[in-house]
């Protein structure tokens, strides 16, 4: 399970159905992911021959939440990398470009790593803990096309 200090908007998990989804909002217990205005206007009363008729209008916002113990995060694949710009040159060695900077990972069972002179102590297993730390250090949301 998941905890929401973990989450950042715009990081992607997976619902219970499976879908992939982009957190929008979060709240204590749970996290909003999609959000829809409805309008529905119609007339009031038609007189016939009269111009100015007059109309009701409904506005609606839809909006789908799901609870924190409801999703799950999205373990990093060889695939997932590729979705996200990730260029893999020498077996287990990926690289994203950000600007005029290019940055280094290894991909092992325990995660992603910074390929380093003093590689780091914690590998990044989930996409979301992908998004934040790429936004730590790019300072820019990165691009993920699942």
């Amino acid at each position: 399970m998941l905890h929401a200090k973990e989450l950042r908007y715009g990081n992607k998990v997976i619902n219970k159905r499976g879908e992939v989804i982009t957190v929008q909002q979060i709240l204590g217990h749970s996290i909003v992911y999609d959000t829809a205005i409805n309008v529905n206007r119609r007339p009031l009363s038609r007189v016939s021959g009269e111009y100015n008729a007059s109309y009701t209008t409904q506005v609606v916002e839809v909006v789908k939440e799901a609870e924190m113990q409801e999703i799950e995060p999205i373990t990093l694949t060889p695939k997932i990398l590729e979705s996200c710009g990730f260029r893999n040159f020498v077996r287990d060695e990926w690289i994203i470009t950000y600007g005029k900077n290019h940055t280094d990972f290894e991909l092992s069972d325990d995660g992603l790593r910074l390929k380093h002179p003093s590689p780091s102590r914690v590998g990044i297993k989930y996409l979301h803990q992908l998004q934040n730390f790429f936004y730590a250090i790019a300072g820019q949301e990165l691009d993920v096309n699942l």
